[in-house]
């Protein structure tokens, strides 16, 4: 019996333990952080960062140090006519030759377009015919040694040729990862923007359920006064049958603001990139919606003042503005390539020639005077397309590619520009109907408590009762929305300033608090 209850026990206190290890907690600071670790979408951006930085590796690897080698091995008989007079200087018929070669070397583009390249060749070759290449009688099967180095310069004068040209797609790649991280803040802003957003609604939805809740007591509350009345005789029956049909539409409604607060959690749970078990482990919300006093609002908020911010603030202008540079580069190279090719090389070799077997006759071919040889020389080498319609194409291409992201980056600008004077006003008016929101709901609580009392004492009719307890309601709603939107448009706000978020170097953000979803950005402290 003990053991039984030992471990029906454990087991209680696992699921208790697993249950509570799955919560996650309803401060919105702490989901906030929560999206930025479960985001698909932000890891998604992570993963266009590290594309664009792999791109940079394969433009490096234009100016990478190439080794290059080979060897050849091979055994080639060739038979003799019988008229041929070769068949009388040795016993065999045919000719038997072993030969073999090897190369080895390094070639290297530097980024001003300077090809530099050594490579060391070997080539050894024997057969069983007696005289060598000199018409020496060496005997058969004696090798032949060539050894050879060479070491060449290429510069391009015309295409091809300058620092800026050969690093355009390397410096172009560096803008992009630029611009990728520039992008990674604004994307990851709008994700944050979206779980704030999602985490007002859900605080709404509670407060709601909450109001439907407690009217709903106010109308069981009536229902009680109403009997007690109709008991004393001082009100018809017939009056619980009108508040009996109110209790049963408010709980209707409380039902459906219950299931809208689930929806809303599993929203705010899809914003964070949570699952669905996930989501409805949220717990209740547990932060207030912010206060007009201390939001930091003031009447002189200026539209200009927020337009400075946006543009200092804002990092999709700056990774328009890296995607411009990258395709000015693309256009400098594009028209680079309308150029025809004219390549200077110079070059100088060393080399020998040796006979005899054994490894020592190898070397030899280096060091010996005779059969040694060497040389200097320069190449010029010209080419161009007559049509050229690949370069021409090309630029044609690019400079396109540089006018559209000029157009976009000055619509990109005149959307900042009308979306933080929309934010700017929506802020104002929210503020305004928040303010007379509080005020209608105020006395509407007055109203409906007087209301209360008169009814009791039997001045006032049930139909008026119902009609100031539905006023109530509203205004309680009314004021809630009020409130959310006052919120969102705080949120709003600081997405379109460019201030939601501040993102390191490193990719992480450096401070997270409520102070970015309670107060107004401003020019001092952001």
């Amino acid at each position: 019996m003990n053991q039984k209850i030992v471990f029906f026990s454990v087991v209680f206190l696992s699921a208790i333990n697993s249950y509570c290890q799955n919560q996650f907690s309803g401060d919105l600071v702490e989901l906030t952080k929560l999206t930025l670790d479960k985001s698909p979408l932000i890891q998604r951006n992570e993963l266009v960062i590290q594309n664009a930085t792999g791109n940079v590796r394969v433009q490096r690897s234009a100016f990478d140090f190439n080794l290059f080698s080979s060897l050849s091995l091979s055994n080639n008989k060739s038979y003799l006519f019988a008229a041929d007079p070769r068949t009388s200087l040795f016993d065999d018929d045919a000719i038997a030759t072993n030969s073999s070669s090897f190369s080895l070397g390094v070639q290297r583009k530097f980024r001003f377009g300077l090809l530099a390249s050594v490579s060391l060749d070997y080539d050894q070759i024997s057969n069983n015919f007696p005289f060598n290449q000199l018409n020496i009688n060496t005997g058969p099967d004696v090798s032949d040694h060539t050894v050879g180095a060479t070491f060449s310069l290429t510069q391009p004068l015309f295409r091809g040729g300058g620092y800026k040209v050969n690093t355009a797609l390397e410096e172009g790649s560096k803008l992009e990862v630029e611009s990728s991280e520039n992008n990674f803040e604004l994307n990851t802003s709008f994700e944050l923007l979206q779980t704030a957003n999602s985490y007002w609604q859900y605080l709404a939805a509670f407060e709601n359920l909450k109001i439907f809740k407690e009217n709903e007591a106010r109308v069981r509350n009536v229902l009680n006064i109403t009997e007690e009345l109709v008991k004393a005789d001082k009100k018809p029956a017939g009056d619980l049958v009108q508040i009996q049909a109110d209790l049963a539409n408010q709980e209707r409604l409380t039902t459906l603001a219950t299931q809208n607060f689930y929806n809303a959690k599993l929203n705010l749970g899809r914003a964070i990139g949570l699952s669905d078990e996930e989501s409805k482990n949220i717990g209740d919300p547990i932060n207030s919606f912010p206060t007009i006093d201390g939001s930091g609002f003031t009447e002189n908020l200026s539209t200009q003042q927020m337009l400075a911010l946006a543009k200092e603030n804002r990092k999709d202008l700056t990774a328009f503005d890296n995607i411009k540079e990258a395709l000015e580069l693309r256009l400098h190279l594009a028209n680079n390539e309308l150029k025809p090719q004219l390549d200077l090389t110079g070059f100088a070799s060393y080399g020998g020639l040796n006979t005899g077997n054994g490894l020592n006759q190898a070397f030899n071919a280096f060091s010996d005077r005779e059969g040694r040889n060497y040389g200097v020389g320069v190449r010029l080498n010209f080419a161009f397309p007559v049509n050229n319609n690949l370069a021409r194409g090309n630029y044609i291409i690019s400079k396109t590619a540089l006018e559209d992201q000029e157009i976009a980056y000055d619509n990109l600008l005149r959307n900042i520009n009308l979306n933080v004077s929309i934010a700017v006003n929506n802020l104002k008016n929210n503020v305004l109907t928040l303010t007379k929101a509080k005020e209608t709901l105020d006395y509407s609580q007055n109203v409906f408590k007087n209301e209360q009392i008169k009814f009791q004492n039997g001045l006032t009719t049930l139909l008026n009762l119902i009609l100031f307890q539905e006023r109530l309601t509203f205004a309680q709603r009314d004021y809630l929305q009020a409130q959310q939107q006052f919120a969102s448009s705080i949120a709003n706000l600081r997405y379109e300033t460019g201030t939601l978020i501040n993102i390191d170097e490193d990719r992480t953000i450096s401070t997270i608090d409520k102070t970015i979803f309670y107060n107004i950005p401003n020019n001092i402290n952001n």
